[in-house]
């Protein structure tokens, strides 16, 4: 397998590039999965080891965390997707409880809505008080009003364009497109926004613009797409017409290698904050 190292290096502004280990103490992790970004600079990161969500600071410092095991307003149960909303509340795929739940940034409960029992919440994204949200389960996208108001559900199970198998990291772009890390059919599916197949791209394998078990997906503001290649244990950059540009990544466990990395942020700055999952810990990477 060739990986390229590509423009994305190491970010010398920030402390530590990579940071956290296991544990379950102040920025420490069990098995991070998802990661935002909020408009001042702060990180947050779900754990499904320690069913809570922590809360970093500009220069990586830990604030603040929340959540233990349970199903009341305190308590999540394997949260996995996590995202900022424009009004900064912090929006969590507790995907154990069957629910999407919401929060200040100092971790106040703030509302929730209930999802079938058969659902099973992976990825979201929020723009323009909608919810977009990719279950797992049910190999749907829906698309909610903050109440839980269902505007629009597309998809099913299969290989067929347009349906999926295991749909995980969802993003929305700045034309209000939606695309989702289709992880089971190893590609990535672009949607209108009224839930109408736009492109597709990506199979199984190692190479450039394939994927191995895709999970997370981020968009910057010029308009780069980064969709984390869990499996392979990198991620790649693809254009906002998907054609792949370039990858980075091995497995281990030095700095530029994973090992099941599943989350990624982009800033405004177009710096990268991935969860690298099973090495219990985070990765910051620029492109500056």
């Amino acid at each position: 397998m060739r990986i390229h190292i590509i423009f994305i290096t190491l970010l010398a502004s920030l402390a530590v590039p990579v940071w956290g280990q296991f544990g379950t103490g102040k920025s420490e992790f069990i098995f991070p999965m998802g990661i935002a970004c909020d408009r001042q600079g702060n990180i947050f990161v779900s754990e499904v080891g320690n069913d809570r969500i922590q809360k970093l600071g500009r220069e990586q410092e830990w604030l603040a965390w929340w959540g233990h095991y349970g199903s009341d307003t305190l308590s999540l149960n394997d949260p996995i997707g996590i995202t900022i909303t424009d009004k900064d509340l912090i929006l969590v795929a507790d995907s154990g409880n069957r629910r999407v739940i919401a929060f200040d940034q100092d971790g106040h409960y703030r509302y929730q809505f209930q999802l079938p029992d058969s659902a099973c919440p992976w990825g979201l994204a929020a723009r323009d008080d909608l919810i977009y949200l990719s279950d797992e389960n049910r190999c749907l996208v829906e698309v909610r009003q903050w109440d839980g108001t269902l505007v629009l559900s597309f998809g099913g199970p299969g290989p067929e364009p347009g349906r999926f198998l295991k749909p995980r990291g969802i993003a929305v772009d700045k034309e209000g497109q939606i695309w989702v890390v289709d992880s089971g059919n190893n590609r990535i599916q672009v949607f209108s926004p009224q839930g109408e197949l736009i492109k597709h791209f990506g199979s199984y394998g190692d190479g450039e613009g394939e994927f191995d078990n895709p999970s997370g997906i981020a968009i910057s503001g010029t308009g780069l797409i980064y969709v984390v290649d869990s499996g392979n244990d990198r991620f790649q950059e693809f254009s906002a017409e998907g054609a792949f540009r370039s990858q980075g990544g091995t497995t281990g466990q030095e700095m530029m290698q994973f090992y099941n990395p599943v989350g990624i942020a982009v800033d405004a700055q177009g710096n990268l904050f991935i969860t690298d999952c099973d090495n219990h810990r985070l990765q910051f990477l620029s492109s500056q």
